[in-house]
């Protein structure tokens, strides 16, 4: 095992630089490797030359990144590497299981006694906000993690945003269903009525009947969101339905054991079926996805649509698909602070503390994140009497490469707070916030699902039952959606189902509405079930 570690700790190094005339870089500086378990992240090799958005980081932290490519298993892989005390320097990580690992190995760094001991001067010990820095201890135990896109009461305080983006904040959300207007147009179809199952089906069959063409090759009645679409995908589709993580009696219960998430594989399987879309979507990468995102053949797309570098201007969404059995929209919306997406460690074997300590402040402080989000006052952006970061005209062609793509440190209420509301930012922004906003919408408080680290330990019986159970989800699902006829489709959900209770998730599910019930106890609240559970499959 300690060999296959090894093995796989080898760091990818950046190419070197520019030739010509471009200044030298810094003459001293270290390198540290990060390694982030987010697939479809696309880095940039990290050049140390002046005049380039990292060669600057370089020379203001002395620090140079050697960024790991992570294989398809990357939390197996740095399990691996955790097994054999090989861990990168910064660990950026959204897997849960892989979370708690790292925190009980006592292999990573406390944020706040990295700092002390080789930043004590940070402002992260000064400004960090109080209510995330609560939420992070509570699932750690400790504050051991910087989380990636930081949104909280404490954190719009620090970082004043405008009343309208006060609503962006309560209603936005990334996953979403969008529109091709020029497609609409063509087809003759209007937005405002497709709303319902029944409405977004018939578009698609009379999209195909049409046999439109963009550029010579037909056009995709529906694009999911790739190999990833269990997450974005299906988690909307789960949404729409009406699918919710309570049962009748207002204990926890695994949202894929809701009858309303039947219903939206169920749509799935039909649009796939019906070829409004093709089965090699759900192996595409995310670059493939943009690529045919920004073709114009694409009618609709149901994902994440932060990842599919569109222009927003071009598309319109509906915000819901209503299910034929009337349930309710539902929205799970943090009504806390919440802990981000990624989570980033500090490996206690650091290479070199203090330059990672230096990035780290760098990276998250309000020059560092100016300079990578939107490149240098002046020549690539310049603040306005708004106070907002106004983008310089007519350098789309020369933008600096890599700006914006250090996700785990994203500040989202910073990031809020000296965003341009652009014509552009409008149309994103409406199209983010109109699943939330949507009349039909019934939003909870999804906080109150946050559970622990520690409530499943991952050596325990309900941790090992927690790894069979999303093995099996990730494998068995693809059947079901992939079913080429009803009977098959019925076949094979059954069999998923049975799965899970044969893998322990009714067990599972008791452990977990532990948490749940003591997040209820805390906060003084609970979510209230609004849709049906009659047609609940049982084990």
């Amino acid at each position: 095992m300690l060999v296959c570690a090894l093995c796989l700790s080898a760091c990818g190094e950046g190419d070197g630089g520019n030739a010509g005339d471009v200044p030298d870089g810094p003459e001293e500086y270290v390198r540290a490797s990060l390694f982030c378990d987010v697939s479809f992240w696309e880095y940039p090799a990290w050049e140390v030359e002046a005049g380039t958005i990292t060669g600057d980081i370089t020379e203001r932290t002395g620090l140079a990144l050697d960024v790991m490519q992570p294989t398809q298993d990357a939390d197996i892989q740095l399990r691996l590497m955790l097994l054999g005390d090989e861990l990168p320097d910064i660990i950026s990580v959204t897997d849960s299981v892989t979370i708690r690992q790292l925190v009980s190995s006592g292999k990573v760094w406390r944020i706040d006694e990295f700092l002390e001991s080789y930043k004590p001067d940070s402002h992260i010990l000064r400004d960090f906000p109080e209510d995330v820095k609560r939420e992070l201890i509570r699932r750690d135990g400790a504050w051991y993690a910087f989380p990636s896109h930081i949104n909280s009461a404490d954190a719009r305080e620090q970082w004043m945003t405008s009343p309208y983006m006060e609503q962006v904040v309560q209603y936005n959300d990334n996953n979403a269903i969008i529109w091709n207007r020029e497609l609409l147009e063509r087809a003759g179809l209007d937005a405002e009525s497709l709303e319902t199952q029944e409405e977004v089906l018939a578009a698609f069959e009379k999209v195909k009947n049409m046999e439109l063409q963009v550029g010579g090759e037909d056009v995709i009645m529906l694009l999911v969101d790739g190999k990833n679409f269990q997450d974005p995908t299906l988690k909307f589709l789960e949404w729409t339905f009406g699918a919710e993580w309570v049962d009748e009696d207002g204990n926890f219960r695994d949202i894929l054991l809701q009858p309303q998430t039947r219903d939206a594989l169920a749509f799935l399987n039909l649009c796939i079926r019906s070829s409004y879309a093709a089965p090699e979507q759900l192996t595409m990468e995310t670059t493939e996805i943009q690529e045919l995102m920004q073709s114009g053949r694409v009618l609709c797309f149901i994902g994440n649509v932060a990842n599919t570098a569109i222009t927003y201007q071009d598309w319109v969404s509906t915000g819901v698909i209503l299910s034929p059995d009337g349930s309710s929209p539902v929205f799970g919306k943090s009504m806390r602070a919440t802990v981000g997406w990624i989570s980033t460690f500090i490996a206690r074997d650091c290479a070199h503390p203090e330059e990672t300590a230096a990035f780290l402040d760098y990276m998250t402080g309000g020059e560092g994140m100016a300079l990578w989000n939107y490149g240098r006052e002046g020549t690539d952006y310049y603040v306005g009497e708004d106070g907002c970061y106004h983008r310089m005209q007519g350098k789309a062609s020369e933008e600096p490469e890599g700006l914006g793509i250090w996700w785990m440190f994203c500040n989202s209420a910073w990031d809020r707070s000296v965003q341009e509301i652009s014509e552009v930012a409008l149309r994103r922004y409406e199209i983010e916030t109109a699943y939330g906003m949507h009349p039909a919408t019934v939003t909870y408080d999804s906080s109150l699902l946050l559970l622990p680290s520690d409530l499943i330990p991952t050596e325990s019986a309900e941790g090992r039952i927690e790894k069979a159970v999303a093995e099996w989800k990730d494998s068995q699902i693809v059947k079901v959606v992939l079913a080429e006829s009803e009977k098959d489709f019925e076949r094979e959900y059954g069999i998923l189902i049975q799965g899970l209770y044969e893998r322990g998730i009714a067990r599972l599910d008791e452990r977990r509405d532990d948490g749940y019930q003591e997040n209820c106890r805390e906060y003084g609240s609970r979510i209230r079930k609004v849709n049906r559970t009659e047609g609940a499959p049982q084990g």
